[in-house]
């Protein structure tokens, strides 16, 4: 945790005349970052090189699960962290695609039309609106389809339990479903631990290494599903010589396919060299997926 560093308005006038949460692909800047200027987060951050060509900053390890999670979605577009919410009402368009018209509300009119005090930082006698955040924002884009936007906003159990944070979180769901975007709050109860352990293990492997070939994913997945009984540990050994290829480039072969879904493989199961690999129906492998299967905490 970089210490010392504090919030001042004089910080956030800073952070706004750079550009931070402006952008979109490999050219966004998320509002809070992992820098040595910046001010210390309560989790462990992590810094993660994308695909989109840029560095993505997480504060937490819950925002890296979530954002390995999104990953495997086969629609993301593009996936912002970080995301800062307008104070003031804007027009109905985000940083790169218009979706909608007219104008919508920020966070400070929303808290005002909930009844809700609007988080301030005040420091040395100066204050100014607290912008507030959400954790990911991602836009999906589908071949027949506009593009849509999805938020998620992912806390601890226990950061819920008081009355505040869930004004806050009301403001920030509101904010969205103004926009008419879906907004998911996501904490560990939204899935599986043993899922979060295996989505950790091939995390390095999906989203570390260049992309596979379609061909090699989907023999990949047929080697595995013509199997009887196939075991981690004995796939692991083989598939280098099924495909042509490394032990490196078949694991990272393996990965992908899960990743994208070409093989559905039971995530709940110990994922261990000896463990014998199960596969699932489509639609409970996705189901596995908190984001993919639109799960939400908010009960509210």
């Amino acid at each position: 945790m970089r210490k010392g560093q504090r919030f001042t308005p004089k910080r956030l006038q800073k952070w706004i005349e750079q550009g931070r949460g402006t952008g979109a692909g490999e050219a966004y800047q998320p509002w809070h970052q992992v820098t040595r200027s910046d001010p210390g987060s309560r989790g462990r951050s992590h810094l993660i090189n994308s695909k989109l060509g840029r560095l993505h900053h997480f504060l937490s390890d819950l925002e890296l699960m979530a954002y390995s999670f999104a990953t495997m979605l086969p629609d993301v577009a593009d996936l912002q962290e970080q995301f800062p919410l307008a104070l003031d009402s804007e027009a109905a368009e985000f940083s790169h695609a218009s979706l909608g018209a007219g104008v919508q509300p920020g966070t400070k009119e929303i808290a005002k039309a909930l009844g809700l005090v609007h988080p301030t930082l005040r420091k040395d006698g100066a204050a100014q609106p607290w912008i507030m955040t959400t954790d990911l924002v991602l836009t999906l884009e589908q071949a027949d389809r506009d593009r849509s936007r999805l938020a998620v906003s992912i806390k601890p159990v226990e950061g819920l339990a008081g009355q505040r944070q869930r004004e806050l979180l009301a403001i920030e769901r509101e904010y969205w479903l103004r926009r008419s975007v879906p907004w998911l709050l996501v904490t560990p109860e939204q899935y599986d631990p043993m899922v979060a352990w295996a989505i950790r293990a091939g995390a390095i492997w999906a989203l570390g290494t260049p992309a596979v070939e379609l061909h090699a994913l989907e023999t990949c997945a047929k080697f595995v599903a013509t199997r009887r009984r196939p075991t981690l540990g004995e796939t692991m050994r083989q598939l280098p010589g099924v495909l042509g290829v490394t032990q490196v480039e078949a694991q990272s072969a393996f990965w992908q396919a899960v990743w994208c879904g070409k093989l559905p493989l039971d995530l709940g199961t110990a994922i261990r060299p000896a463990s014998t690999l199960r596969l699932l129906e489509h639609d409970a492998f996705w189901d596995q997926n908190p984001i993919a299967a639109r799960r939400s905490a908010w009960n509210a």
